[in-house]
């Protein structure tokens, strides 16, 4: 066995909610969708190859919704791709420190997505909306 295939899953406090944002604005693709009554429930979502799984809280998980954190570390050759892509959606970041300068993107949850460079660049060049500190 030489690698797992593993999925963060982030809990929610509405999944329609979650899935229109991380689609709408983050502009992931849907991979499945699990429903209840109709509605979403737990989804996958995807992209640049990178997967989540989207959780609607429920009794057993209530209070869980947006303590969740990805860690999501970029070679080089990745960067202009991300980018290119937060600038096409208009999607807004803000730059923090977590042991070095890093890009947080936050969900309607609070859930966060943390971008890392491989090179120790401090995302100056960034030219997308940011959220002041």
């Amino acid at each position: 066995m030489n690698n797992l295939y593993a999925r963060c899953v982030f809990f929610v406090e509405d999944a329609e909610r979650a899935l229109a944002f991380y689609t709408g604005q983050l502009g992931f693709a849907l991979d499945w969708n699990s429903q209840v009554d109709g509605r979403a429930w737990v989804v996958q979502v995807s992209l640049l190859g990178f997967e989540l799984i989207l959780n609607q809280v429920d009794d057993r998980s209530q209070g869980q919704a947006g303590h969740g954190r990805v860690f999501i570390g970029l070679d080089d050759d990745q960067v202009a791709a991300l980018l290119a892509h937060l600038a096409s959606k208009r999607i807004p970041a803000r730059r923090v420190e977590w042991g070095r300068p890093t890009l947080r993107i936050n969900d309607p949850d609070g859930n966060e997505l943390f971008f890392w460079l491989a090179s120790d660049d401090d995302w100056s060049n960034l030219e997308i909306p940011t959220l002041e500190s």
